[in-house]
């Protein structure tokens, strides 16, 4: 399609490296299908380290990701395998800076809120508490 020039597919890298990555990317596009079998992923950690570094995200329709990802709240979804529907996202985010700002704002909130480590961890302590003094 002509668009070597213009994309980097970079594989498996260091959560430095990823790091780096996110804080100079403009959006992450996530586009998740289900494989031939039928599998389907839960929850793509990339999702959540985007979002908690503040970068607008588009990610598929599917699965468990629109716990995380809530269309026009926290970031843009598309149906699996709609490459037209990604392109009309994507260029939504790049027309308005407003949208993109707003859904950073409320992703990274969403995940400080739901997916802190230490909170989760405390709440899973306390769930096990309670079940042991029953």
């Amino acid at each position: 399609m002509g668009l070597g020039e213009q994309i980097i597919f970079h594989g498996r890298l260091p959560q430095t490296e990823v790091v780096e990555h996110l804080r100079t990317a403009d959006v992450l596009v996530a586009p998740s299908v289900p494989t031939s079998c039928g599998r389907r992923e839960g929850i793509p950690v990339v999702l959540m380290e985007a979002m908690s570094s503040g970068v607008p995200t588009i990610a598929s329709d599917l699965s468990g990701i629109p716990e995380l990802v809530i269309d026009e709240a926290t970031g843009l979804l598309t149906p699996p395998g709609d490459a037209a529907s990604l392109g009309t996202a994507l260029i939504r985010l790049y027309r308005d800076a407003t949208l993109r700002h707003r859904l950073a704002r409320q992703a990274r909130q969403k995940v400080e809120d739901e997916f802190d480590l230490s909170k989760n961890a405390r709440q899973l302590a306390t769930c096990f508490q309670q079940g042991a003094n029953r």
